[in-house]
C-alpha cells in the first residue's frame, strides 16, 4: 500500500511540476506578447544573432519543443527559411536550460538565514503568497501578470518536492529500481530511458526536473545520469517532428534538423566521454551526481554542441534537404500563418491573425481602386480579376473567423480578448467592402453592356467621390496596420465628408432627371453606384472605431453608435479640422 501512495504521491509532483512550468510560461509569454513575432521576424542570416534568439525564446517558453515547433510553424508560413531556422533551433536548446537552473536552488546548504530564504521550500510558499496578491489585487495587467508567473514558480517547487521526498521512498521500497540508478547502466538503455521519458511528457525541461529529482534522493550515479541527458536530449524532438505532419517539405526539413543537431551533438559527447573514461578515466564517473551537476553537464551539453555545430550549421540544412528532396514545387497558402501550432503562443496566434487580416484588406482595397479605374475609364477590364478578390475574400472571412474563434477559447489576457473582439467586426467589415465592389462590378457590366454614359457634370462629381472613397479605404487599412489611433480618428470626418458628398450628388441628380439632361436607365445606376460607394466609406468607418476600441483604456468607444452620434454633433477641435480639410480637398 505504500508504494501505491507514494507513486499517487510522485504521479502528483508531476503533475504539479508540469503544471507550474505551463503557468509560468503562460505569464512571460503574455509579458512578451507579440514583441516574440516582431524579433522572430526581423532575423537576418547571422547566426550568431539567431541562436540568442532562440535560447531568448525558449527562456520565455520554457520549452525547446515549444521553441522549436513555433520555427516549424514559421517556417511553414514563409516567415523564415531553413537557414535562418537553425540558429534558433540552435539556440533554443541552450535557452531550455533555465529551468534546471531554477530547480537547482534546492541544492543551495542551508544553515545561513540570507541562503534559506531562496531555497525552494521557503521560495514557494512566498512565491505563492506573493503571486496570488498580484494577481487578485494588483490593478496594473502588467502586475496580474507577473503574478501569474509567481504562483507557477511556487507551485513548480513544491511539484519538485513533492517528486523528491516521493522518489526516495520508492527507491526504498523497491531496491531493484534503487540499483538501476546507482550502478553504471548500459548507454544504450540509459538513452532509450531518456528519450521515451522526454517523449512521453513532451518536455525535456520537465524530463531533467525528474531526473533532478531523483538526483536529490542520493541514488544517481554520473554514471547512469549522463546517457539518460543524452536520450532527454533526442526526445525533446518528438514534440516538433509531430507538429510538422501535414506542412510543407520545408517545415518538416526544420523538425529533422532539430533532430539531427540533437542526435549528432549525443554522439559526439557519447564517443568523447566514454573515449576518456575507458582510457584515462573519469573521478566523479562512479559518484552521486546532486541536481546543480545536471544543470551544468545539460548547459555544458547544449552550449558545447551549438559551438561546435554552429560553422556546419550549412551540412545540417543540406542533410535536412537530402532526407526530403524536392519532387514537385509547393506552393504556399495565404493562410499558412494561421496555423494550429501558433495557438500555444496566443499573442504569437493573435500576431499573425492581424498579418493575414491586412492581406485580406489589401484585396479589398485593390477591388476599390480597380473599380474606379474601370468607372472613370468606361472599361470593363479588371471585372474577372475583381470576382476573384472577392472569392479569396469570402475564404479569408471564413478561415479567419474559424481561427479567431480557435485563439478567443484561449487563455488570454484582458487586452487580448479586447483585440480579438475588435477583430471579428473588422473581418465582417473588410468582407462587406468587397461585396460593395462586387456591387461595383455589376454596375459597370450594365453601364458596359447598355453603352450608358452620364452627364459631364455626373462624372466630374462621380470622380471626386470615388477618389474620396480611395483614399478613406487607404488611410483605414494603413491605421489597422500600424494600430494608430491617431489615423484611425482621421476616417470619421472623411466618411462624414463622402456622406455629405454622396447625399449633394444624388440631390443634383435628381434635378437632371427632373429636367431630363439625364436618362432614366443612367439615373438608376448612377444612384447605385452612389450607394455602394457611400457603403464602403461606412464599412472604412467600422473598421476605424474597432481600431480605436482594440486600444487601451477605450471604454469610451464601447457604443459604437454613441461614440459617432456624439461625435458628428459636438465636432471637437481636431474632428473639425480634418473635416473641414477633407471638405475643402473634395469640393464639388
Amino acid at each position: 500500500m505504500d508504494i501505491v501512495l507514494n507513486l499517487i504521491k510522485m504521479f502528483g509532483g508531476l503533475g504539479m511540476f508540469l503544471f507550474g512550468m505551463h503557468t509560468m510560461s503562460t505569464g512571460l509569454e503574455r509579458a512578451a506578447g507579440d514583441r516574440m513575432q516582431r524579433i522572430v521576424e526581423k532575423v537576418t542570416g547571422n547566426l550568431v544573432k539567431s541562436v540568442l534568439l532562440g535560447a531568448f525564446v525558449a527562456a520565455i517558453t520554457q520549452s525547446s519543443s515549444a521553441t522549436t515547433v513555433m520555427v516549424v510553424g514559421f517556417v511553414n508560413a514563409g516567415i523564415l527559411n531553413l537557414s535562418q531556422a537553425v540558429g534558433i533551433i540552435m539556440g533554443a536548446n541552450i535557452g531550455t536550460t533555465i529551468t534546471a537552473w531554477i530547480l537547482s536552488l534546492n541544492d543551495i546548504p542551508g544553515g545561513i538565514w540570507y541562503l534559506d530564504l531562496i531555497k525552494p521550500t521557503t521560495l514557494a510558499p512566498l512565491a505563492l503568497v506573493i503571486g496570488a496578491c498580484l494577481l487578485f489585487f494588483a490593478a496594473n495587467k502588467k502586475r496580474t501578470i507577473v503574478g501569474e508567473f509567481v504562483i507557477g514558480l511556487g507551485i513548480l517547487f513544491i511539484g519538485m518536492e513533492y517528486m523528491s521526498d516521493s522518489m526516495g521512498a520508492v527507491f526504498e521500497l523497491v531496491p531493484s529500481l534503487q540499483s538501476l540508478f546507482s550502478m553504471e547502466s548500459n548507454p544504450v538503455v540509459g538513452l532509450l530511458v531518456g528519450t521515451g521519458v522526454t517523449a512521453l511528457i513532451q518536455s525535456s525541461a520537465a524530463s531533467v526536473g525528474m531526473l533532478q529529482a531523483i538526483a536529490s534522493t542520493g541514488n544517481l550515479l554520473f554514471a547512469a545520469a549522463f546517457p539518460i541527458i543524452m536520450g532527454q536530449n533526442i526526445g525533446t524532438c518528438v514534440t516538433a517532428l509531430l507538429s510538422s505532419f501535414g506542412t510543407s517539405k520545408n517545415a518538416r526539413r526544420a523538425a529533422m534538423i532539430h533532430l539531427y543537431f540533437n542526435i549528432i551533438g549525443t554522439l559526439i559527447f557519447i564517443i568523447a566521454i566514454y573515449a576518456v573514461q575507458l582510457t584515462v578515466g573519469l573521478p566523479f564517473w562512479n559518484q552521486n551526481i546532486s541536481a546543480t551537476e545536471i544543470s551544468i553537464f545539460h548547459s555544458v551539453f547544449n552550449i558545447t554542441t551549438t559551438i561546435l555545430l554552429l560553422p556546419f550549421s550549412k551540412f545540417l540544412v543540406w542533410l535536412a534537404n537530402s532526407t526530403l528532396r524536392d519532387k514537385t514545387t509547393e506552393l504556399s497558402s495565404p493562410f499558412a500563418l494561421l496555423d494550429r501550432r501558433f495557438l500555444a503562443t496566443p499573442a504569437i496566434a493573435i500576431s499573425n491573425t492581424k498579418t493575414v487580416m491586412s492581406e485580406m484588406f489589401m484585396l479589398a482595397k485593390e477591388n476599390v481602386e480597380k473599380c474606379r479605374d474601370m468607372i472613370k475609364n468606361h472599361n470593363g477590364n479588371a471585372l474577372e480579376k475583381c470576382r476573384e478578390n472577392e472569392e479569396m475574400l469570402d475564404k479569408y472571412e471564413i478561415k479567419l473567423t474559424d481561427y479567431l474563434t480557435q485563439v478567443s477559447d484561449l487563455p488570454l489576457s484582458a487586452a487580448d480578448n479586447q483585440r480579438v473582439a475588435s477583430y471579428f467586426h473588422m473581418i465582417t467589415n473588410i468582407e462587406r467592402i468587397g461585396d460593395y465592389c462586387d456591387n461595383l462590378c455589376e454596375c459597370i457590366e450594365r453601364l458596359n453592356g447598355g453603352k450608358i454614359r452620364f452627364s459631364e457634370q455626373a462624372e466630374k462629381g462621380l470622380n471626386i467621390l470615388l477618389s474620396a472613397v480611395e483614399n478613406i479605404t487607404a488611410l483605414t487599412l494603413e491605421a489597422f496596420q500600424v494600430c494608430d489611433p491617431i489615423l484611425a480618428r482621421r476616417i470619421e470626418p472623411l466618411e462624414e465628408v463622402i456622406d455629405g458628398l454622396q447625399e449633394r450628388l444624388e440631390k443634383e441628380h435628381m434635378a437632371r432627371l427632373k429636367t431630363k439632361e439625364c436618362s432614366v436607365e443612367a439615373g438608376v445606376v448612377f444612384l447605385e453606384i452612389l450607394s455602394n460607394i457611400e457603403r464602403i466609406s461606412d464599412h472604412c468607418s467600422n473598421v476605424g472605431v474597432a481600431i480605436l476600441q482594440a486600444q487601451p483604456g477605450a471604454d469610451h468607444v464601447t457604443n459604437r453608435h454613441e461614440y459617432l452620434k456624439a461625435l458628428h454633433a459636438q465636432m471637437p477641435g481636431e474632428y473639425k479640422e480634418e473635416y473641414e480639410k477633407y471638405k475643402e480637398m473634395y469640393a464639388l
